[in-house]
């Protein structure tokens, strides 16, 4: 709604500048009023959602209560009968013109590629050598349910590109990676070495967190900045959330430790720069977030005493002040480069 009223105030000074005419800062209102009241989400329209939603909960938990009785063929069709529907009706909703019928298409799109992971585990786990009771993620099995589901959430979002389906593919592809990262960590010959592991992670964390940003920039220029900003989201905390994890863990040698501490500081500084250049709040809050958390973990782990931790607190936050205040010549500097 402010985004709207912001539009129509911007009509009018348009007009009032004389960039277009009376006639046209019409036509422009007329269409923004039009569009505005189809994009809202009606009362009726969320008890609909939450009826369907209470539905659904109950077909799974009688599915859920009954799951040993209803034999090998029986389970299988249990999962794949309503994902099948859902990705069918919802492939239905997507010809309507109705905004309604559009947004139900998403939410049938999203539960049903959340649910084909789920799926293919099932019929892999009957059919297959894939055992949930003793294999952990990283099976094989797992990673390759995850795959098929990240790819019909792919196909998903090229039919319907909206941040409903942004998010299903982002979610499908985040199980990709945690599938493949604890495959990988099963495979490695033991004993192994923490801080190679943590390496592993960092390259891991670069691969499919660069892929995310790298997606979000092919799509600022034909997708809307909702999606762009759920890839962009996605990838930067791909790579804060493990180069974090790596700075937490405790290794044999304390260089070890402190590289991992300053890879994570300089991937925070990082988004803060990159925040600059895209003029982008997703990169400013959350470099800033994580650049807290880091310096509060180098504190406790290297400066846990009465003098030191103060000491260091104050070091740090002079920095970040320095660093406030040299921002907009460091923007001057940097937002010229294309």
């Amino acid at each position: 709604m402010a985004q709207a009223n912001y539009l129509l105030h911007q009509i009018e000074t348009w007009e009032h500048e004389g960039l277009i005419s009376h006639e046209q800062a019409e036509a422009l209102k007329h269409r923004q009023l039009e569009a505005a009241p189809a994009r809202r989400v009606q009362a009726d329209e969320i008890f609909v959602y939450l009826g369907t939603l209470v539905v659904f909960l109950a077909l799974a938990f009688l599915v859920f209560l009954n799951w040993q009785t209803l034999g090998q063929i029986g389970r299988v069709l249990a999962v794949l009968v309503p994902t099948v529907a859902m990705l069918a009706l919802g492939g239905w909703l997507r010809q309507s013109d109705s905004p309604r019928l559009l947004r139900g298409a998403q939410a049938l799109w999203l539960g049903g590629s959340l649910l084909t992971g789920f799926t293919f585990g099932v019929i892999f786990n009957e059919y297959a050598t894939l055992n949930w009771s003793e294999r952990a993620i990283g099976d094989p099995w797992v990673l390759l349910s995850c795959l098929l589901a990240t790819s019909a959430a792919a196909i998903a979002f090229a039919w319907l590109p909206t941040v409903t389906q942004s998010v299903a593919l982002h979610l499908c592809g985040s199980a990709v990676m945690l599938s493949f990262l604890n495959w990988l960590m099963l495979t490695i010959p033991r004993p192994s070495s923490m801080f190679r592991d943590s390496l592993i992670v960092l390259a891991i964390a670069l691969v499919f967190g660069g892929a995310g940003l790298a997606l979000s920039e092919w799509l600022r220029p034909r997708a809307g900045s909702g999606v762009v900003r759920v890839s962009r989201l996605f990838g930067m905390l791909t790579i804060l959330f493990l180069t974090f994890f790596t700075a937490l863990m405790e290794y044999p040698a304390l260089w070890q430790k402190v590289m991992m501490e300053m890879i994570a500081l300089l991937a925070s500084v990082g988004f803060l720069v990159a925040s600059i250049r895209r003029q982008s709040r997703t990169f400013l809050y959350s470099g800033a977030a994580f650049l807290l958390f880091v310096v509060t973990e180098i504190n406790f782990a290297h400066f846990a005493d009465r003098v030191g931790m103060p000491i260091a607190l104050f070091i740090v936050g002079i920095l970040l002040i320095v660093l406030g205040l040299g921002t907009e010549r460091l923007r001057r500097r940097i937002r010229p480069v294309k």
